[in-house]
């Protein structure tokens, strides 16, 4: 079944085009409604079987996921594809848990440099002070 593909502005000039932006949908957003199996709820999409960013498929993105979906069905048994999904889920985790870390790594380097900042600006105020008033 061959995804429809979306009429181009010449062909509808009545019909207003959506505009499709092409960053992430947030990942809190409240449209990511479908959640992923064996991922966390926070990558979830808008729609199942949806693509992580949050946008739909184009029609050559989703004539490319058919072919590629219809090539491992004819190649590959259930267990080896459910095998080859975990594998691929859990190296998403992994990423995800780095991610995490890291993030956590420059939170904590943030923190310290405003500390360091709100010390050095205690020393400049009261050097200046001294200067002012000695």
């Amino acid at each position: 079944m061959a995804a429809t593909p979306i009429p181009s502005p010449r062909s509808s000039p009545r019909s207003p085009q959506p505009i499709r932006s092409l960053s992430p949908i947030p990942l809190d957003s409240p449209l990511r409604t479908h959640s992923k199996r064996n991922l966390p709820s926070t990558l979830s999409s808008t729609y199942p079987h949806g693509l992580l960013s949050g946008h739909p498929r184009t029609a050559s993105q989703q004539a490319s996921f058919d072919a590629r979906k219809r090539e491992i069905i004819n190649t590959m048994t259930a267990e080896q594809i459910e095998k080859r999904y975990l594998e691929v889920t859990e190296k998403v985790k992994e990423v995800l848990e780095e991610d995490e870390r890291r993030g956590r790594e420059v939170d904590e380097k943030i923190e310290a440099l405003k500390m360091e900042r709100d010390v050095e600006r205690r020393v400049w105020e009261r050097v200046k002070g001294k200067k002012v008033g000695g």
